[in-house]
């Protein structure tokens, strides 16, 4: 709270120049100043506004409070839906990856149908080839047991040679026969293992389908993924500039009301609204002035930190202003005083007196009378003597007090 008294120092001697600058601007221009009633309503205005501006300020906070939450919540659920998306394409990469492999091996597959049915197709016409020749030769071979006892019988050749050639012939057809019966042993082997490989690649094929499926179903929650990743960081975007703006509402919010709360505080001070508006506590002239050089009638020389005022025997002195008495009695180089504090540490000074009506702790009000003037309390000083003090700092007491009311030397 210390560090903050300069700063209050500061502010309230500001708000002194500027009341007296307006009070200067309000005089030239011949406009009366406020009256007491004037400055009362404005500060009822000011802290019915002030009472307003703090629930408000409040629901702000209340609603920037929601709106982090949601700030955070939105963050979080922008995290989950991040990794969510990670175990996707880790997923998505593992279905691509097999797809790839089951692609190249139904090539392959389909590389060695070809190539088996190019094999089977090579084989097929060796078949029918070798089967050409064997009926060809069993032809031949019946032509010849038909006109074997013919050809025995007239023949030029022996008889054994006729019958090598009879077996030459069989032995060429048990060869074309056995070479026959290997193209098609082998044709048909051929053939389940192309069936086999065929098998083989509509089962690649069946596992390739499913794998696309799979892939489009993964892109497609995917897709969706990340069209709810768009919306959460847009929601998180909006929370976020909310946030801001709420906090910059509130921050504009709680500078206007401290504002408001200096000026209320300012306007409580209501001995300071009403300077230039008081009473004299004495009517009389002004016998010194405030920080005029003078001399008493021991010979003691000073300057003086109030005015004094003519006063004769009997005078009754009066409070310009409510507030309390805080010293009561009799203070060395001022006689009979009393010091009255009218709050926010403004304190008037009434010495000189000859009787004392108030005591320590007494309250008054504007008009009270508070002592008596008396030749005792003159003998050193002449005139009834008043100081203002704000802290401890002397103020000329003239400003104070309503024009025209103390006539000057």
């Amino acid at each position: 709270m210390r560090r903050f008294l300069p700063f209050l120092r500061w502010w309230r001697s500001l708000s002194l120049v500027v009341l007296t600058i307006f009070s200067i601007v309000a005089s030239a221009r011949g406009e009366s100043p406020k009256r007491p009633a004037d400055w009362r309503h404005e500060k009822q205005v000011l802290e019915e506004r002030i009472e307003q501006q703090t629930i408000t300020i409040g629901q702000l906070q209340e609603g920037l409070r929601v709106k982090q939450e949601q700030a955070v919540e939105t963050v979080a659920s922008e995290r989950n839906v991040l990794m969510e998306l990670e175990v996707l394409d880790t997923r998505l990469l593992t279905i691509l990856t097999k797809l790839h492999d089951l692609e190249r091996e139904m090539l392959a597959q389909q590389q060695q149908i070809a190539e088996m049915e190019a094999e089977i197709a090579a084989i097929q016409g060796k078949k029918e080839r070798a089967q050409s020749h064997l009926q060809k030769r069993i032809a031949a071979y019946y032509k010849t047991g038909k006109i074997g006892m013919i050809n025995v019988a007239f023949s030029a050749d022996t008889l054994p040679k006729l019958l090598s050639i009879q077996d030459a012939f069989e032995s060429l057809i048990r060869y074309d026969q056995s070479l026959l019966h290997q193209y098609r042993r082998t044709l048909a082997e051929l053939e389940g293992k192309r069936k086999a490989l065929i098998l083989e690649k509509d089962l690649l094929a069946s596992l390739i389908a499913q794998a696309n499926q799979e892939k489009t179903d993964f892109e497609a929650v995917r897709q969706e993924k990340n069209e709810l990743l768009a919306q959460v960081r847009t929601q998180s975007q909006l929370h976020q500039q909310a946030a801001k703006e709420i906090e910059q509402a509130a921050k504009d919010l709680e500078s206007q009301l401290t504002f408001m709360k200096q000026k209320v505080e300012i306007l409580h001070q209501e001995f300071l609204m009403h300077k230039g508006q008081l009473s004299a506590p004495v009517s009389g002239q002004v016998l010194a002035r405030y920080g005029q050089s003078r001399m008493n009638k021991m010979g003691v020389a000073g300057n003086a930190n109030g005015i004094s005022i003519e006063a004769g025997n009997g005078t009754a002195v009066k409070a310009i202003y409510a507030g309390a008495v805080s010293f009561s009695g009799y203070l060395r180089g001022y006689g009979n005083t009393i010091i009255i504090d009218h709050g926010f540490q403004y304190y008037t000074v009434s010495a000189r007196m000859e009787i004392l009506l108030k005591e320590e702790g007494d309250t008054v009000i504007k008009g009270d009378e508070i002592g008596i003037m008396g030749e005792t309390a003159t003998l050193v000083e002449d005139g009834f003597y008043f100081e203002i003090r704000h802290g401890e700092k002397a103020e000329d007491p003239l400003p104070w007090i309503e024009k025209n009311e103390l006539p000057l030397p």
